[in-house]
């Protein structure tokens, strides 16, 4: 989810690929037939087909389901309009004015995006939403098939209700844009383009014109800053124009080098004490749950001291924020098609053997030839490494490689503890047998010399 207001009780979001919302929703305001169809797409992970092509907007007030609005956007005439499919809310919240803020965030997102009006087809007998929607500023536009189509202005609407108070967060410390004089692109990446600033800056600016994707890295990016890890490097200084975030001023690399760079150097003892660091790193991430998304050998840098750190963090998910992102970075994961701690040890996995191996992976290769470089470049490996990898890339299992060589330690001393058992067990009964055969052969010698 997407927040657009997000304190201790109230989250308005823009629900995107949440899957156990979408079954609130479904669950809350759908009949049976409509409830019936929907669930089964979410428990395989599908959004309906009703949600597609639209964006969903829900309120939720101390983690209750309230309501939730339905909208998609047209363009009439090369002109972005937007349709209200349907507004909603609890019965028991109808006259506390929580439709109205659902439906801020409808227009507010409408006027981010550049959109001119918004409409809504009621039936005719529906006599409140009708009211409902004339109260806040709808006005009537029309008759079709359907009913009656009442019409906004986005511009009148978000001035009247000074929505960018409501809704824009900008810190103290951000940069207008009109300020900064770019001199030259630096390059040109997967999300943005990387820019030199006259006064010596290095700037990110997103090429993405999704609102709900510019949205979330504002808030991650905000996250981020506030973090207090010293191997991650973070954003300086958010950059906003006319009031819109569209960017980031980024830190100063300190003197140091990629990993990609040292490894040709690396003996194999070095390298795997870099997989550890990076491993360790990784799980600090998560108990913060906060996932890297786009773990590869090239965002992985130490500095002058040896020690790790990150860069493009752009590229993460935190949890609080977004939920259920779906997976995007340069080796996506086969198994897990949403950002999570599993999609990150998958791709930890790859980083991993490219580093041990010392050869990268194309950065084209598909699902299956991620697997057929693993084949032919396997037996590189040590067994007890080997063992963890065919977890990962043939078992599809999602492991720490720490708690998969423990495992695999652990398998080996119990096998071993067996056979020792085994053999203690063999050396009594030959002890036992030993002695039974020297009694006989006593018993024997003294009753011969008696008689």
């Amino acid at each position: 989810m997407i927040n657009l207001i997000k304190n201790k009780n109230i989250n308005l979001s823009i629900l995107e690929t949440d899957f156990d919302v979408f079954a609130d929703v479904v669950n809350t305001f759908s009949d049976e037939g409509f409830k019936k169809a929907s669930l089964i797409d979410l428990d395989d992970h599908i959004i309906p087909e009703y949600f597609k092509n639209k964006m969903t907007i829900v309120l939720q007030v101390s983690d209750m389901l309230v309501g939730y609005s339905i909208f998609e956007f047209k363009s009439v005439n090369k002109v972005s309009n937007v349709i209200i499919n349907k507004l909603y809310v609890k019965e028991e919240f109808k006259n506390k004015g929580l439709g109205e803020f659902i439906l801020d965030g409808v227009i507010y997102v409408s006027s981010e995006v550049g959109t001119r009006c918004v409409t809504v087809t009621l039936d005719d007998s529906d006599a409140f939403m009708i009211d409902f929607y004339k109260k806040i500023g709808f006005y009537e536009s029309g008759l079709n098939e359907n009913g009656t189509v009442l019409t906004v202005n986005v511009s009148a609407f978000s001035n009247h209700r000074k929505l960018n108070d409501k809704f824009r967060s900008q810190p103290k410390d951000s940069v207008d844009y009109k300020s900064l004089k770019v001199i030259k692109k630096i390059t040109t990446g997967r999300s943005g383009n990387i820019y030199l600033t006259e006064d010596g800056k290095i700037l990110k600016m997103f090429t993405s014109n999704s609102f709900t994707y510019i949205k979330d890295r504002e808030e991650t990016l905000k996250s981020i800053m506030n973090l207090e890890m010293n191997e991650i490097i973070k954003p300086k200084n958010l950059v906003y124009y006319d009031g819109v975030f569209v960017g980031y001023i980024m830190e100063y690399l300190p003197e140091g080098d990629s990993l990609w760079n040292k490894i040709k150097k690396m003996s194999f003892e070095e390298k795997i004490d870099k997989i550890k660091d990076i491993e360790v790193l990784m799980k600090r991430l998560h108990s913060k749950n906060i996932y890297i998304c786009d773990l590869n050998s090239e965002n992985i840098f130490f500095d002058s001291s040896e020690n790790i750190r990150l860069i493009d963090c752009d590229s993460f998910v935190v949890k609080k924020n977004v939920i259920n992102t779906l997976v995007v970075n340069k080796f996506k994961d086969p198994v897990n098609i949403v950002v999570n701690e599993k999609s990150d040890l998958y791709a930890f996995a790859v980083t991993a053997f490219e580093i041990l191996v010392g050869m990268k992976i194309p950065d084209d290769s598909s699902i299956s030839g991620v697997l057929k470089f693993y084949n032919k470049y396997k037996h590189k490996v040590p067994v007890s490494f080997k063992d963890y990898f065919d977890k990962v890339f043939i078992n599809k299992e999602r492991i720490y490689l720490t708690d998969s060589y423990e495992n695999y330690i652990n398998d080996i001393y119990n096998s071993t503890e067996v056979n020792e058992e085994e053999k203690r067990s063999g050396n009594i009964t030959v002890i036992i047998l030993s002695i039974l055969l020297l009694a006989i052969a006593i018993f024997g010698y003294i009753v011969f010399k008696t008689k």
